[in-house]
């Protein structure tokens, strides 16, 4: 299993019996592996059909407004309170009744939409645990077949890639380990989000640290100017390689950023005795 996020519950999975307590106790033990179906064209086809039922009410009520309009059209535009017509009254009634339902639906359904997909690997842990342990019989497990349909909540801190690698290899997971475990499987390993962000820190810190020190010393030993500017240009690819991969840097950051980094070594080299 691939190291997770910093669990929620505290009860042992083991105290569950067999079935959807146990996988409900699984899910709900770590924020990554907390995901469920947005049922998405379902939301579509329901948000269809109420869609032309509006559509169609709405035709109505324009019909109604039109027929009114030859016979009484000063009361139909300037005389709500009097309008004694029984058939516009039941008609937008229920166009309130159906707007509030479609709005509900649409604005359940946007919100599945701006949650993110899971990644790879924590759906191939929440499928490695199901097809090993199978607390469910197997059509009533098929909820991970569609994974482009599947969502999990929005992640408490952001991660860049660095954090990303980190997870990955689990030679380094005994420094950002979860050791208060919630499960006896010695496959499934959970990770405490905040070590793993110092961690990833103190690598960033150290690669940040490099990526200055190195080549003010490369640039000490050279002399020819134009073989200072490709050190320079090869240093700043550098940086700005290790902010695009190892930061959840936007792009603007990482223009600004290079940016500076590159005004700095060569205002530095600006300084340096020329061969």
């Amino acid at each position: 299993m691939l190291p997770q996020e910093h669990a929620l519950p505290t009860t042992h999975q083991k105290s569950f019996p067999r079935g959807y307590p146990s996988l409900s106790a699984f899910l709900s033990s770590d924020r990554d592996f907390t995901m469920f179906r947005c049922f998405a064209r379902l939301h579509v086809r329901l948000l269809l059909h109420k869609q032309d039922e509006l559509v169609e009410l709405e035709q109505q009520l324009d019909q109604l407004d039109r027929s009114q309009s030859e016979t009484s059209p000063y009361l139909l535009t300037t005389n709500r309170r009097r309008d004694a017509n029984a058939e516009r009254q039941a008609l937008l009634e229920l166009v309130e009744g159906k707007l509030k339902e479609y709005d509900t639906l649409l604005e359940s359904f946007l919100t599945h939409l701006e949650r993110p997909e899971p990644e790879k690997s924590q759906v191939e842990s929440v499928a490695n645990w199901t097809d090993g342990t199978k607390p469910l019989p197997y059509a009533e497990s098929t909820f991970l077949s569609d994974w482009g349909d599947l969502r999990r909540a929005k992640a408490l801190v952001e991660k860049g890639g660095l954090e990303y690698l980190l997870g990955r290899y689990t030679s380094f997971s005994n420094l950002y380990e979860d050791k208060c475990s919630k499960s006896d499987d010695p496959q499934i390993r959970y990770i405490k989000q905040s070590k793993l962000m110092e961690v990833s820190r103190a690598l960033t810190t150290l690669t940040a640290v490099a990526t200055l020190v190195a080549p003010i010393g490369v640039l000490y030993s050279v002399q020819a100017v134009a073989t200072r500017l490709w050190i320079i240009a090869g240093f700043t690819a550098l940086f700005s390689s290790a902010l695009c991969w190892l930061t959840p840097s936007r792009s603007y950051e990482i223009f600004s950023a290079t940016a500076a980094y590159c005004a700095v070594m060569v205002v530095f080299v600006g300084s340096l005795p020329s061969g």
